[in-house]
């Protein structure tokens, strides 16, 4: 993978200057700050910190705010613990935990019991391991006071407010992201939906609560294109430690309609192999026993076709523009072929362009001219078929941006492919054989559209819009698509001006961070988390990010499942995110369209999705 990350989550703190807090003022930094990036490494996770670990006010506090981090029953009991008994006995806590992000350091002055942190909420965090964002931005303050045990040594909160806190670092230490699958309503694909799991969760007991999780249903967000199980479905009993290289789950008969009963066992079998893809025997097998029924033995890996991102390759076809035509870059696969589904004589005075590859047809759609003479033209290809034919998008205005293929189907019509663009701000999609334009609406987001990408499951969707990150789900309606109303994300960023997801579980978002540098890092769908690419790019503001995202198939367990594959670009230029910004020049590319003048540099790099 791109690169592995420490095994402690990295903590930084805030520089204070221009915080109006004088040198001599007598406050005192406590604690680590915001974070700066998470980890996912060993499954073991690090040992639950008490109120006499440490007598530290800083880590005291930081403890304090990771221990409603795990069982998520005694969550109140092991944060009273860190409390005096009479701050216990006043502490009536709504049930469920607060995720927060520290912004800056917690501060104490000297000599004061009290320690004020500021925090910005990214969401709460249910028993089922989903994290709901909030609807609306909230930031705040909070205050909690410090006293000293009877031994004059330890410390106690004597006061505190009425709700459960845990810090974003804590949940990357004590929860490890996992995946389960829902099937879309169309039945022709899995949905990923990702959960926080504790990391001290038993091996043995993961299918139990995988199972449970997958009962009770998709995440709110995905749940008007995600099918739910059949009402009734229960587990019988738990689910047994792996024996013979086993896995048995017994579920109620309710579970597969008598209806459509051999489909729906197909989709059912591969919706839990999915779900516990790597935690199945590789020469193993799944044994699913429904109501009393006879056991069905699942062997093999032909459940991976279920999930689209299952498709994707390890090193992926890479493209850019250069000299208004497409050009392949050096060093990748087939980097000396010709441009799939583009005829040779359609590639000229190109601005933005997007292929993608699906069940053996290949989807293309190129943005060509400027001003009052851009055109948005399109096509599909069966591989081996006869040459391309470009076909022009109609009803569209000036000002087009870069286009998205986004459900390109299972290639039974295949000129049903739905493709989207954003055209000054607002939103489109078009067809793969071309004709009119349909507008689509997009409600509860702040300012026009900078960027939409959606994820190779064809429905979730992330959007750049006002300088603020959203997630929504695309579904089909009538003859074109419908987007729900989008959930505001709060990543670590000031102004998001780019996205493309990155992985299932990961949105690669470019944008000004603290300080108002420019920087390019991955959050993880919910916003939650963070992995740093590149932190700080200056003031070259990022106008467009395009990732490869990462195939979920045999990740290890020291993989975040984000991409290995990003690039940008700036109003100058096209970049590669690698561990430096490296930028792409004419030398990269396979074969270069002939000579260009000196300041024609490549611009609009993609990938072959």
């Amino acid at each position: 993978m791109r690169r592995s990350l420490p095994a402690v989550v990295a903590v930084t703190a805030v520089v204070l200057a221009g915080c109006g807090i004088p040198d001599e003022s007598g406050v005192t930094v406590v604690g680590p700050g915001q974070s700066t990036g998470i980890t996912t490494g060993s499954e073991d996770p690090p040992a639950q910190a008490t109120r006499t670990t440490t007598s530290d006010r800083g880590q005291f506090v930081a403890n304090y705010l990771a221990a409603a981090a795990g069982d998520y029953d005694g969550a109140t009991e092991r944060v009273k613990e860190f409390m005096s008994p009479d701050a216990a006995d006043r502490f009536k806590p709504v049930a469920i935990p607060r995720v927060i992000r520290l912004i800056g350091t917690p501060l104490f002055s000297s000599g004061q019991a009290e320690v004020a942190f500021n925090y910005e909420l990214i969401g709460t965090l249910g028993k089922n391991g989903l994290l709901e964002p909030p609807k609306d931005p909230v930031r705040g303050k909070y205050e909690i006071k410090l006293g000293t045990a009877e031994d004059g040594i330890s410390l106690y909160v004597t006061e505190a407010p009425p709700v459960l806190l845990i810090t974003d670092t804590a949940l990357a230490s004590r929860y490890t992201q996992r995946t389960i699958y829902f099937w879309n309503t169309e039945h022709t694909g899995l949905i990923p939906d990702v959960r926080y799991m504790l990391r001290e969760v038993p091996i043995e007991q993961v299918p139990t609560t995988v199972l449970g999780w997958l009962i009770e249903g998709p995440a709110p967000w995905l749940r008007s294109v995600a099918d739910v199980l059949p009402q009734g479905t229960t587990l019988l009993g738990k689910i047994p430690a792996i024996d013979n290289d086993t896995l048995a789950i017994n579920l109620s008969a309710q579970a597969v309609p008598t209806e459509g009963a051999e489909e729906a066992l197909n989709r059912l079998r591969r919706q839990i192999q999915w779900s516990l893809q790597s935690l199945l025997p590789e020469k193993g097998s799944l044994a699913l026993k429904i109501g009393h029924q006879e056991t069905q033995n699942y062997y093999g890996t032909d459940f991976l076709t279920s999930n689209a991102a299952f498709r994707l390759e390890s090193r992926p076809e890479r493209f850019a523009v250069y000299g208004g035509k497409i050009v392949r870059l050096s060093e990748t696969p087939r980097a000396v072929q010709a441009i799939p589904g583009i005829p040779p004589q359609a590639n000229k005075d190109v601005r933005t362009a997007a292929l993608s590859a699906s069940a053996g047809q290949t989807f293309a759609a190129l943005v060509t001219g400027s001003g009052h003479n851009q055109t948005l033209r399109v096509g599909v290809t069966t591989n081996g078929g006869g040459e391309p034919v470009l076909r022009e998008v109609t009803g569209l205005p000036e000002g087009l941006g870069y286009p998205h293929w986004a459900m390109t189907g299972n290639g039974n019509r295949p000129e049903d492919a739905i493709g989207l663009i954003i055209v000054n701000g607002g939103l489109y999609s078009f067809r793969a054989d071309g004709g009119p334009a349909r507008a689509v609406p997009v409600s509860g987001v702040s300012g026009g559209l900078t960027a939409i990408t959606v994820a190779p499951d064809g429905h979730r969707v992330a959007i750049a819009a006002g300088g603020r990150l959203y997630r929504a789900v695309l579904a089909l309606s009538g003859d074109g698509v419908s987007l729900s109303e989008p959930e505001l994300l709060r990543p670590p960023l000031q102004k998001v001006t780019a996205a493309d997801f990155s992985g299932e579980g990961w949105i690669t978002v470019a944008g000004v961070g603290g300080g108002g540098r420019v920087t390019v890092l991955d959050v993880t769908i919910d916003g939650a988390l963070q992995d740093p690419r590149l932190p700080d790019l200056g003031d070259d503001a990022v106008t467009y990010v395009t990732a490869y995202p990462a195939n979920p198939v045999n990740q290890s367990s020291t993989e975040l499942g984000n991409a290995d594959y990003v690039s940008y670009t700036t109003a100058d230029a096209a970049w590669d995110a690698l561990s430096t910004a490296v930028r792409i020049d004419p030398d990269d590319l396979a074969e270069p369209p002939g000579d260009q003048p000196a300041n024609i540099v490549p611009s609009a790099p993609f990938f072959l999705n």
